[in-house]
């Protein structure tokens, strides 16, 4: 199954709730100083099996996927894209390292050491989202203060994977 088929038959558009619930993971992408310098924001939890992402898009939609590692490996093409154009939000430094493309070549993203359960668990899944939020209201706190980001120049495997 083509990467862009398996995406639209799986994902599940979230409510305006969740765009009200989580509004700085929704405009990061829009903000070149903010958490994701300007990237689209994917929080992801994954497990052996496979991973769930809810990307927070530049469009203002909240989409909900997942899928097994399995069937991202046949939709290959459309997931190498996916996962170097994103800016990740995981629990840990392993799921960040699950996500790699290549030993040598790491996803741009976070670890925010957040429990959060099992892939399907929604309510469990909300402990990093909410976490993920924080973190980056706290990105565009400082901008609206005037002051350069922290973090403003870090990528995966610098300060930006460092626990909130």
């Amino acid at each position: 199954m083509q990467g862009k088929t398996l995406f639209m038959e799986r994902l599940i558009s979230r409510t305006r709730d969740w765009q009200c619930r989580f509004p700085a993971l929704s405009a990061s992408s829009q903000i070149p100083d903010s958490m994701s310098h300007g990237r689209q924001i994917v929080a992801a939890t994954t497990s052996s099996t496979g991973v769930r992402c809810v990307f927070f898009s530049n469009h203002g939609s909240v989409l909900d996927f997942s899928a097994t590692w399995d069937e991202l490996e046949r939709a290959k093409t459309w997931w190498y894209f996916v996962r170097r154009w994103n800016f990740w939000v995981v629990s840990t430094e392993a799921e960040l390292r699950a996500l790699r493309i290549a030993e040598d070549e790491p996803v741009l993203g976070v670890a925010l050491n957040v429990a959060t359960g099992e892939c399907g668990d929604t309510l469990r899944f909300f402990a990093l989202l909410d976490a993920a939020e924080r973190r980056a209201r706290g990105f565009i706190d400082v901008i609206a203060a005037g002051k350069p980001p922290v973090a403003a120049n870090s990528h995966a495997g610098s300060p930006m994977t460092e626990a909130a």
